[in-house]
């Protein structure tokens, strides 16, 4: 059986697309290549002359403001010798240049300079540009596409926008007030298999567990992401929660947007988690969590709130590790769904399935 007839019948992913370093690189060229990915912060490129750097598979990239006010993207590789143009995660500069040679490149793209290049025949600057890509906003995040001719964002959103507008959240007010990152020794599918279904929240998250209804869980499947959404117990909001929830947010929903982005929303102030899984070998994922709230939310809720995530995802870790573990030994080949629990979980499955090669066993 197919890996895409067995995913349709309830199946799981093979347990080898976790592990084999072939499955590995061929993800990264069909889907990280390929597709829209949630970069940073719509913030850290407001001005001109400022530039973030971020890597969709193994491909860097950088994204500047332009002086006129553009937002561009290329691929950060200097076109002399394929160094990284730039090495900072952040700043703001009036050129690019290499650390290299030195090769300058304007907020453009465009070679503006090379040492020594007056002594060379035939040497044209035109032909020596950086790689265009495609950066986009959406409210307070940062996209990039690593293919030039990409549909739009839009498309990729689809009806996202008003899904979270629906919710009274002042999504464009919301600003990045935190952040963490989680080394973790698991493929990238495992932990996004574990965002996608709440089964195992009683037994693993005792805290979550007091917040959300994990029994009324609902999943809706849309062409590029997931939602699900859980009840806020009432005694959560009588004040016996993980934190403390105020006037803000009244529902819990949490979207999965394909690939490999999360966005999580909870009930009390304003505030959105990012989570995006960053795939390092197949054994290894850098999770890196970004926290958008309200201005107004206060320094002392903030702390109490990421306390509580972080409370999650180390004892998801703990799980996605052992699953990882458990997917190498050798002895598992591939697990049954459960409807109606891992709906979410199948949707992606199909997904991934759907990329690579159809007729892969």
């Amino acid at each position: 059986m197919d890996v895409a007839a067995a995913i349709r019948e309830g199946y799981t992913l093979p347990g080898a697309w976790y592990t084999d370093d072939s499955v590995f690189a061929e993800e990264r060229r069909r889907i990280f290549h390929r597709t829209w990915q949630y970069a940073g912060p719509a913030a850290a490129v407001a001005e001109p002359g400022d530039f973030l750097t971020h890597r969709t598979g193994a491909v860097p990239l950088v994204v500047v403001r332009d002086t006129d006010g553009a937002l561009n993207a290329f691929v950060n590789v200097c076109r002399h010798r394929g160094a990284e143009v730039v090495l900072a995660e952040r700043g703001n500069r009036k050129t690019l240049q290499c650390h290299y040679h030195a090769w300058t490149y304007g907020l453009d793209g465009c070679l503006r300079a090379a040492p020594g290049e007056k002594e060379q025949v035939d040497f044209d600057r035109s032909e020596f540009s950086l790689v265009r890509v495609q950066a986009e906003t959406w409210g307070p995040f940062l996209f990039v596409n690593p293919v030039a001719g990409a549909p739009p964002l839009a498309e990729t959103l689809g009806e996202l926008p008003a899904i979270v507008n629906a919710s009274g959240l002042d999504f464009d007010g919301l600003q990045l007030r935190e952040t963490a990152e989680y080394d973790t020794a698991a493929n990238w599918k495992a932990i996004v298999d574990n965002q996608l279904e709440c089964y195992h929240c009683p037994v693993a998250h005792p805290a979550f567990a007091a917040l959300v209804d994990t029994d009324d869980y609902t999943t809706e499947e849309f062409p590029t992401f997931t939602v699900q959404r859980g009840r806020v117990r009432d005694s959560a909001r009588g004040g016996d929660g993980p934190y403390r929830i105020s006037a803000g947010v009244d529902e819990s929903f949490y979207v999965f947007l394909w690939p490999n982005f999360a966005l999580n929303v909870y009930p009390g102030p304003g505030n959105v988690s990012v989570n995006v899984f960053l795939p390092l070998e197949p054994g290894r994922t850098l999770a890196r969590y970004h926290y958008y709230f309200a201005d107004a939310v206060s320094d002392d809720d903030l702390a109490e709130f990421v306390g509580f995530i972080d409370q999650v995802q180390r004892e998801d870790i703990v799980l996605v590790e052992s699953v990882q573990r458990g997917l190498g030994s050798g002895f598992y080949d591939r697990g049954k769904l459960f409807a109606g629990r891992e709906d979410a979980l199948r949707y992606f499955q199909r997904l991934v399935a759907g990329a690579l090669a159809t007729g892969r066993r």
